[in-house]
C-alpha cells in the first residue's frame, strides 16, 4: 500500500500528478494564502532536568502561503526516519543539539500550555509505535500538517498547534513517536468531540481517499497536563 510520505526510502516510486497541471502551474505563479499564520518550532534536548521548557523552545521559520510552506516543508524529515535509528538534530555554535520536538503553531501562540490560548485548553495525543510502519506514521503526520493548516479539520479556530514529539530514544524513552493537536477551551466538551472526530477523519484518510481506522486517541487537560 502507498503512504503519503515524503520519505523516499518508504516511497521511492511515488509521484504525485494532476490532471490540470498546466493550469496548476498557473495557479502557483500566485502567492496562495492560509487562513493563519504559522510557525515552525524546535525544542532542544536539556542536559539539565531543572532546565525550563521556554529555554528550551526555539522559534524557526514562519510561513502564510502555500508556497512557503512547502519550501519549509520539503526540508523538513519525516517521522519514519526517526523509525531507521536517526535523532533531528540542528548544528549551534557550540555543537550538534538532538531536537526531542518538531511543533507548528499558529502565529503569537507559544508551543506552551501556559500561553493564554492554551492554558484553558487541552491536546489529543497520539502514542504510534514502530510497529505501526514508518509509511502509516508518516500519513497520520502529514495528514495532520496539511489538515491544521489547510483548515480543513473543523472547528479550524480551536486548534492552536501540532507537535511530533520523538519518544523512541533518550533520558524520558517510551519507545513511541507522539502525535499532539493543541486546542483552545477544554471546556466546551461538545466543540472538543466534534473536533476530536474531525481530526480523527483526517488522519486515517488514505491517499486513495477510503477512511481506515485512526490511532488511540487520548484527550487531555493543559490545567493538570505535564509536558
Amino acid at each position: 500500500m502507498a503512504y503519503l510520505s515524503f520519505n523516499e526510502t518508504v516511497n521511492a516510486n511515488l509521484k504525485f500528478t494532476s490532471d490540470n497541471s498546466a493550469e496548476n502551474e498557473e495557479m502557483l505563479k500566485k502567492d496562495l494564502p492560509l487562513r493563519y499564520t504559522w510557525s515552525i518550532w524546535e525544542q532542544i534536548m536539556a542536559n539539565d532536568k531543572a532546565a525550563a521548557y521556554s529555554d528550551a523552545t526555539h522559534k524557526v521559520a514562519a510561513f502564510s502561503t502555500v508556497q512557503e510552506f512547502w519550501k519549509l516543508w520539503n526540508h523538513m524529515p519525516q517521522p519514519s526516519e526517526l523509525f531507521e535509528q536517526k535523532r533531528m538534530v540542528r548544528e549551534q555554535p557550540d555543537g550538534l543539539h538532538v531536537i526531542d520536538a518538531i511543533m507548528i503553531f499558529r502565529e503569537n501562540i507559544r508551543p506552551e500550555w501556559e500561553d493564554k490560548m492554551n492554558t484553558n485548553g487541552g491536546h489529543f495525543q497520539f502514542q504510534l509505535k514502530p510497529t505501526v510502519g514508518g509509511g502509516q506514521v508518516d500519513e497520520y503526520w502529514n495528514n495532520l500538517v496539511l489538515g491544521v493548516i489547510g483548515a480543513t479539520i473543523e472547528p479550524a479556530n480551536m486548534i492552536t498547534g501540532i507537535r511530533l514529539v520523538d519518544k523512541l530514544s533518550g533520558p524520558r524513552a517510551a519507545g513511541v513517536i507522539r502525535l499532539e493537536v493543541w486546542f483552545t477551551n477544554y471546556e466546551d466538551s461538545s466543540a472538543v468531540q466534534a473536533l476530536k472526530k474531525s481530526v480523527e477523519k483526517c488522519m486515517a484518510t488514505r491517499l486513495d481517499g477510503t477512511v481506515g481506522t485512526p490511532p488511540k486517541c487520548e484527550t487531555k487537560p493543559h490545567q493538570t497536563a505535564k509536558h
